[in-house]
């Protein structure tokens, strides 16, 4: 089993710790990536500060804006950061605020795993790994 570790002020969000591993397992159950495998990659999930992500978006993006989550891959080591005050901004208007913030997380795996949405063709596939991870969990 892959090594995920959480920090931050997640608990105050809705999903458990245990949840937040059953997401990001499922992604990897899902994709079934032959290089990336539940147990060779390792998965860091951060929960921060709006100024925190601004500043990494700026660094990494050139973004100088706020933004709900941000991947980094390191071949065998993935790091995410997930900004709450973001997602919640940013969830649809009868989502919860503990489904917007798994689905981040799924969404947020999937980037580790090479997925993105920069055209239309890839953000249809994207969305409908996204969906398919996250009705998974239910």
């Amino acid at each position: 089993m892959t090594e995920i570790n959480i920090v931050g002020n997640y608990k105050e969000s809705g999903p458990t710790k245990q949840k937040i591993k059953d997401a990001v397992e499922a992604v990897f159950l899902e994709i079934n990536n032959s290089k990336l495998t539940i147990q060779n990659y390792s998965v860091n999930i951060a929960f921060v500060s709006d100024a925190e992500i601004q500043a990494k978006n700026k660094e990494y993006r050139h973004k100088d804006a706020p933004t709900d989550v941000l991947s980094f891959d390191y071949d065998d080591e993935g790091d995410i950061l997930l900004s709450v005050a973001q997602i919640e901004e940013l969830k649809e208007k009868d989502e919860t605020l503990y489904d917007a913030i798994l689905k981040t997380i799924i969404h947020g795996v999937l980037h580790l795993l090479g997925f993105d949405h920069e055209n239309e063709s890839d953000r249809a596939i994207m969305n409908e790994k996204e969906i398919k991870v996250f009705e998974s969990l239910k």
